[in-house]
């Protein structure tokens, strides 16, 4: 069913509908885009809230190694001055190897023979080295040969005599080494009283014979601990944990593995986030000289109650940047697709014929330029009809009208007439050659060719002005001048025949004998100028001034009688060759008329 409907949404949507897609393509690239770098912004505030509480972690790290250092070495320093002080030391040995009764014995015969009150004994020693290091809770001497304790505490001291033996134990205390608050089993009704305790145990030996004649036992305070990493110690900086090599915990800052055994000591081996208590980061410090694990833990929900605020935010901006991009995204899109729909309701429009139609854009892009040769294509199909359809008509109504001037009823009576009186005053030599001029004049008015070439149209002429010639013998006559080379250019039929036929009509003088018309025809500069000179009437000034004005404008349907074939000649040039070609005209009065007309070179085979 959701293949379906995602099929249908498709076909609907997306299929035929170009801006559709594209508005697809681009919000999905935006929204990857958009998620793929809130992502990684994401990653990388983990990463630097990660490094900071690691780094802050391993700082503790480094405050609580300087504390647990600084008490193994100042136990080791204490039994240093024990061993190299020789009264000390013998005072110390003899005490563990002999009952305490004859110990005061001896210490009185010492103070005898010495004649000292300055006693310079291990118990006065001990006492000073209570009050002077802090995090000592107490002190305790084993004797191993006579099996008692002496105990160091709160400036007291008190003999015990048996209470376990320590070789007796399942695990035997460490001869050196540190032990848990659950580890203590010496002396459990005194020592019971404080939970924050773990002890580190030195083994005594004779200085003369090396034998091992008890054991030193300090107890510290890991309350000490907490007061020397002071606003270190927060809950945010992570979790520290001081162990001994066996994974027994002497201190936790949070306190939930107190004097227990750690029970994921392997994962604080691991690289990376590994599970303990929860998925957490492991800073281990086991180079220390005291012999300790000092292990930090970072864990990740700390990270990520962090990170909460900082999601929250990312999710809030990316969300907002997704429905502005796309907003925008589809407010640029709209506007092109406007634009496309009005250039295609345009082009339904010119398909249906209206080739009026032009769109009108604003905007400096692609769919203005498609635009623009729009407009221009249906400005130029529109001149090209308007060109075609209006020459074609102007040709027809030239030839039309040279048509009706070549059967006119009295042009036809006339030529009757002259074939008449001129069969009958001579025979009927030249009729048979007034005739044949006549149906070649007809035969070439049928032709459809528009176009022809020049040869053509003065031979055509030629004998338009032939029969005039027969018609009127001895007072017409004919000079061409034509260059050979503008002989095969083309040229719209019927151009020149009006402007003769303009002169049979005003200029010739039937009472004279020197009628003259010449046709010169050159070609210079990709141009043919046909000149059509005459010494007939001549045009009246006013007559010629409008003439003249007429020419310069389009054809003007209410152009006067006399000149309406010169203006349909114009007209027709215009229409075909372009406006820069035309007729210009030049007239006195009495004198002739010269009519001169531009036309380009064109030279093409006619159809």
């Amino acid at each position: 069913m959701n293949g379906l409907n995602i099929k249908k949404f498709y076909q609907n949507h997306l299929r035929k509908k170009l801006f559709n897609k594209i508005l697809a393509i681009y919000s999905s690239i935006i929204i990857i885009t958009l998620i793929a770098s809130s992502i990684t912004v994401y990653k990388y505030y983990e990463q630097t809230i990660t490094r900071q509480h690691v780094d802050a972690n391993r700082e503790v790290l480094d405050y609580v190694s300087l504390y647990m250092n600084q008490q193994y070495e100042g136990i080791q320093l204490a039994i240093q001055q024990i061993y190299s002080d020789a009264s000390v030391s013998e005072d110390l040995s003899y005490f563990l190897q002999h009952d305490y009764g004859d110990y005061l014995k001896y210490r009185l015969d010492q103070f005898a023979e010495i004649g000292s009150f300055v006693p310079h004994t291990f118990d006065t020693y001990f006492k000073t080295y209570l009050n002077q290091k802090s995090g000592i809770s107490d002190v305790i001497l084993y004797s191993t040969e006579k099996e008692f304790y002496y105990l160091y505490k709160n400036n007291t001291r008190q003999l015990y005599k048996r209470d376990i033996d320590i070789s007796e134990q399942k695990s035997p205390l460490p001869k050196n080494g540190w032990i848990s608050h659950e580890k203590k089993l010496l002396l459990k009704e005194i020592r019971e009283d404080n939970n924050n305790l773990y002890t580190m145990t030195r083994e005594l030996k004779d200085p003369i014979s090396l034998k091992t004649i008890g054991m030193l036992i300090i107890d510290f305070d890991a309350e000490l601990i907490s007061k020397w990493l002071g606003t270190k110690g927060t809950e945010s900086n992570g979790q520290v944990l001081v162990l001994t090599p066996s994974g027994d915990v002497i201190y936790d800052s949070l306190g939930r593995y107190m004097g227990q055994q750690y029970p994921h000591i392997a994962g604080l081996y691991s690289d990376g986030w590994t599970a303990l208590d929860g998925i957490s980061k492991v800073n281990l410090n086991t180079t220390n000289s005291s012999g300790l694990i000092v292990a930090g833990i970072i864990q990740k929900s700390q990270v990520n109650k962090e990170m909460l605020v900082v999601r929250n935010w990312i999710i809030g901006i990316t969300a907002a940047l997704i429905v502005a991009a796309m907003a925008i995204t589809y407010g640029i899109i709209l506007r092109f697709s406007k634009k496309v729909k009005i250039i295609v309701k345009s082009m339904k429009r010119l398909q249906e014929g209206d080739l009026s139609t032009r769109i009108h854009l604003n905007r400096e892009d692609e769919l203005q330029l498609i635009a623009n040769n729009f407009n221009y294509m249906c400005e130029r199909l529109e001149l090209y009809i308007n060109k075609v359809y209006i020459s074609e008509i102007t040709q027809k109504n030239a030839e039309l009208v040279a048509l009706q001037s070549q059967i006119n009823p009295h042009f036809l009576y006339n030529t009757l007439e002259a074939i008449r009186m001129r069969a009958i005053s001579q025979g009927a030599k030249d009729v048979g050659q007034m005739i044949y001029i006549l149906s070649t004049l007809f035969r070439t008015m049928i032709k459809k060719n528009m176009v022809v070439t020049i040869a053509d149209e003065i031979e055509y002429c030629n004998l338009y002005l032939e029969l005039f010639q027969i018609r009127h013998q001895d007072k017409l006559q004919i000079e061409s001048r034509i260059s050979p080379v503008a002989m095969n250019c083309s040229i719209v039929k019927l151009l020149i025949q009006p402007v003769i036929e303009n002169y049979i009509v005003h200029g010739f003088r039937p009472e004279r004998f020197d009628n003259l018309i010449r046709i010169e025809v050159t070609e210079a500069d990709g141009e043919i100028q046909i000149a059509i000179r005459d010494n007939g009437n001549g045009i009246i000034p006013s007559k010629l001034t409008e003439l003249q004005q007429t020419l310069q404008v389009s054809m003007r349907m209410d152009a006067p009688p006399s000149s309406l074939g010169l203006c349909n000649v114009n007209e027709r040039i215009k229409l075909y060759y372009g406006t820069e070609y035309g007729l210009t005209i030049a007239s006195e009065l009495g004198e002739g008329t010269t009519v001169i007309m531009n036309i380009p070179v064109v030279r093409e085979s006619t159809k």
